[in-house]
């Protein structure tokens, strides 16, 4: 069995423990509301007796289907609302009595009309990279949580303009990136020291994707690297190779974390161009920070892939004083 075959099973299994723990959820809560309140129940069986009944008269008066129809949906629409008040009154939502599904597309089922689901082919990628952890650490870090007035005001001399003028230039770029993502083909390159908000942007722009529904593959250069290398001599396992480049080229958004702190070769840099440029032949966007401006670039990939790069990326420079730093010393 493939690496791929396993990985689906593992997650269909988890969607079948979604579903069992979401109708144990609507269990326990109907039976609570019921308690609280029968009429609510007396009324759900209201609503169901009623479809029924005028069901039955439609198939004995098909004549009559139109006015009977009628006559249900207002009998029906006046117990909804009821419900709806009662339930309001007791502070729970209209619908506290629904399965509140972690995906309301697939329903937990990970297919729509026997497609994988986006959810579905984003677990895939967490499950088989081990990226789940971005799930946590983008709800700290993300476009709504970032903090601009971190960043000092005064005007740096060589720049031209402050810190804070350059991030405000730079998060906007970000945010329209993630706004236009499905109608603008664009590729981000953001360069600068360490602490000044690049890796904090790319999980930003993750979550901003993610919510939208879209595959994202974030890996550090170190860890994309290492899956090439993996990848290019694992010969006992040819359908996992196929799958690991397949992932790589046709997810919607990579991510490609710390580029030049790696080890490369001439193999996985030649690699890493085959993606870069593959992807953006096929209009899949990449974004890629590092703290190597692209003059610096050519020290360790080679011509081409820095022209791919400069010549269809949008260059951000971070500059200022090292957040993280900053962060450190007031905690103290």
């Amino acid at each position: 069995m493939s690496k791929k075959s396993k990985l689906y099973q593992t997650v269909l299994r988890e969607y079948e423990e979604i579903r069992m723990q979401k109708e144990h959820e609507l269990t326990k809560r109907r039976n609570e509301i019921y308690h609280i309140c029968p009429r609510i129940e007396e009324i759900e069986k209201e609503i169901s007796l009623t479809s029924i009944r005028i069901a039955r008269m439609v198939l004995q008066k098909p004549a009559d289907s139109q006015l009977l129809l009628k006559q249900l949906q207002k009998e029906i629409a006046i117990l909804k609302q009821e419900k709806i008040n009662l339930l309001d009154e007791l502070g729970f939502s209209e619908n506290a009595l629904q399965i509140n599904y972690c995906c309301s597309d697939c329903k937990d089922t990970g297919y729509i009309d026997s497609v994988p689901c986006h959810c579905m082919k984003q677990k895939l990628i967490d499950f088989a990279y081990d990226q789940s952890n971005i799930k946590e650490i983008v709800k700290y870090e993300n476009l709504d949580t970032f903090n601009l007035k971190k960043y000092d005001k005064k005007e740096n001399k060589q720049e031209g303009w402050s810190p804070y003028e350059n991030m405000q230039k730079i998060f906007n770029t970000c945010q329209n990136f993630c706004d236009n993502f499905d109608t603008t083909f664009k590729n981000l390159f953001l360069y600068g020291g360490t602490g000044l908000g690049k890796t904090f942007l790319c999980n930003g722009i993750a979550k901003e994707l993610l919510d939208k529904g879209k595959t994202v593959l974030y890996m550090t250069a170190g860890q994309l690297f290492d899956t090439i290398e993996k990848q290019q001599f694992n010969n006992e396992n040819p359908e996992e190779k196929e799958d690991i480049m397949e992932d790589l080229l046709t997810v919607d958004l990579l991510i490609i974390d710390d580029l030049g702190t790696e080890f490369s070769t001439i193999l996985s840099s030649a690699k890493l161009f085959h993606i870069i440029n593959t992807r953006m032949l096929t209009k899949k966007q990449i974004v890629i920070s590092t703290n190597l401006a692209p003059d610096k670039l050519i020290d360790q990939y080679s011509d081409r892939l820095v022209s791919r790069i400069v010549g269809n990326y949008i260059i951000l420079k971070f500059f200022g004083n090292d957040i993280r730093q900053k962060n450190q010393e007031n905690s103290i």
